[in-house]
């Protein structure tokens, strides 16, 4: 069994307010589900759901109760862009893009209940190589589950993670049919990517049935190399023990470049 994701829950005294602040102030779209058992709204942007339940009591938001420590935590990209949305809709600012002590790019608002929304992500630089390799290979890991889906289907067997050059992550499996109409896991996570909006990839991992690394079929290399502004330049992990990389050109040397 799979862990595959996590949402946040906000307990709110009034959650038709507090759903109207989310969708008019931050972007969010909203569905309410208020004549159930147990009436909660759902707010959804992107890739990020939130639930509004209604409280019995105060809302006290963590660092008021705690001392430290916000309420969310919202992996973004293009941070700057994303607090001038927010700023010129009036959004309470209560800090600007910055850089902190581990690392992470964000900035920081306020709802209208008074919780702390963190904005931002991990800033990877090029002392951080090992670190990217190894949460590549984590990452990929995680999602690498052998399985019979119907009588012509399988998957699971080969997994892949790719980072962008932004440092966003994305994963994929293989998928084996009876027809021509599967996928490797490279592509997989690169199509994960691209409807994420992105196209320039870094970094690839892919980790075959045996748990090793290894170099990505012919198609998708040629499917690498039509994306990017450099696609030569991606790296490849070859050997995770030794830590062996090349350059998607050394696998494709004489891939007419158009």
């Amino acid at each position: 069994m799979k862990i595959l994701n996590a949402l946040t829950i906000f307990p709110v005294n009034d959650m038709d307010k507090t759903a109207d602040f989310y969708v008019e102030k931050l972007g969010f779209r909203c569905v309410k589900y208020l004549d159930v058992s147990e009436p909660h709204v759902c707010l959804y942007r992107d890739a990020i759901e939130i639930i509004l339940t209604k409280a019995d009591g105060e809302v006290i938001p963590n660092r008021i109760r705690y001392g430290y420590g916000e309420d969310a935590y919202i992996i973004t990209v293009e941070q700057e862009s994303l607090q001038e949305e927010f700023r010129t809709k009036e959004v309470t600012l209560i800090k600007e893009v910055s850089m902190t002590d581990y690392g992470n790019k964000e900035f920081i608002i306020q709802d209208n209940d008074g919780r702390q929304l963190v904005f931002g992500r991990k800033q990877w630089n090029d002392s951080d190589e090992n670190k990217q390799w190894e949460e590549l290979f984590s990452r990929a890991k995680h999602v690498q589950n052998d399985r019979r889906i119907s009588d012509t289907m399988e998957a699971g067997c080969v997994s892949a993670a790719i980072m962008t050059g932004s440092g966003n992550i994305y994963v994929g499996v293989c998928i084996d049919m009876s027809s021509s109409l599967g996928m490797c896991a490279e592509r997989n996570a690169i199509a994960n990517m691209i409807t994420s909006g992105e196209s320039n990839i870094s970094k690839v991992l892919a980790i075959m049935p045996s748990g090793s690394c290894g170099a990505p079929c012919g198609a998708c290399r040629e499917f690498m190399m039509q994306l990017g502004i450099d696609p030569k330049e991606i790296k490849i992990m070859m050997d995770y023990n030794t830590k062996r990389v090349v350059t998607l050109k050394e696998l494709c040397p004489e891939w007419p470049i158009l």
